[in-house]
């Protein structure tokens, strides 16, 4: 299950659903994303002419587009470097925001009601509740600043529904064990094809040179038809950026030298990033497990 880790997805999904809280709330006549350069630009979201109703609207409609590129920089570039969100029980940082809103599968159906905006010379005050994402609706307030067109803070307004705000992502060695059990069943296959579906397209595995997927896997198959036996016991783990997780396991390869070696494994893709050993081991070992 998908965890409650962040009001600020509430914004995110490829439905959205702008809901009016109040019926003389009209905004704009209808929330579109502009395809012209112009609203490209931090400023052209928030002309002078512009309402702080408007201005809102058309952030939030910029954080749209902008999660649906999952491109890391687009996605940055709504926070402000200080930015912080605070739940019932644990404050999330901007690095940890962004992280988790990469994490966001496509076709989560979100709508939000904007319940109220204030205008604060330089900036704006809103609160949103947000439905669709968890069985109760969740209200949540965001401080936008204008000229730079990012959110300061945001912060669960209330925890009396029972919400406790980000909660703690799962062990990253649970997760990363299940990789590893699903990896031995992949092996246990020797299919060519399945095993590199293990591995991300530009992943490298670095020992004493770079070995790129098409040679780890070629080297895998030769392995398993030969009958080795390949074990991978995890030895630590952990949460780094980007909701990825990087661990370390002692690799055995039957008739070779014991190793150790760091990956980065990407949860939500279920593929392997990257992978490096320690130096260069006694025997030549150019499989990446």
């Amino acid at each position: 299950m998908w965890p409650p880790i962040l009001l600020l997805c509430l914004f995110a999904g490829t439905s959205w659903a702008f809901v009016p809280d109040n019926p003389d709330f009209r905004g704009i006549p209808s929330i579109v994303y502009p395809n012209d350069g112009f609203y490209l630009t931090r400023n052209a979201f928030a002309p002078f002419s512009d309402t702080a109703q408007q201005v809102v609207e058309k952030f939030l409609a910029r954080m749209i587009r902008s999660l649906e590129s999952k491109d890391v920089a687009i996605i940055s570039g709504l926070f402000q470097p200080g930015f912080v969100f605070r739940g019932c029980r644990i404050t999330a940082t901007k690095q940890e925001i962004v992280g988790r809103l990469l994490e966001i599968p496509s076709g989560t159906k979100l709508t939000f009601t904007l319940k109220s905006v204030l205008d604060s010379r330089s900036e704006i005050r809103f609160t949103v509740d947000m439905s669709g994402f968890l069985p109760a609706s969740v209200e949540a307030n965001f401080v936008l600043n204008k000229l730079d067109q990012q959110l300061e803070i945001g912060e669960i307004s209330s925890c009396s529904r029972g919400f406790i705000g980000f909660s703690q992502r799962e062990d990253s060695n649970a997760v990363v064990r299940r990789f590893l059990e699903h990896v031995k069943q992949v092996f246990s296959s020797r299919s060519p094809l399945l095993v590199g579906n293990l591995l991300d397209d530009k992943f490298v595995f670095k020992m004493c040179e770079p070995h790129p997927k098409s040679e780890v896997v070629e080297q895998i198959i030769s392995f398993l038809s030969s009958g080795a036996l390949i074990e991978f016991p995890l030895i630590e783990s952990k949460w780094i950026d980007q909701g990825k997780i990087e661990y370390t396991a002692e690799v055995n390869v039957s008739m070779m030298d014991r190793f150790k070696a760091i990956f980065v494994y990407h949860p939500q893709r279920n593929v392997l990033m990257s992978g490096r050993g320690y130096g260069c081991p006694s025997k030549r070992i150019s499989v990446f497990f």
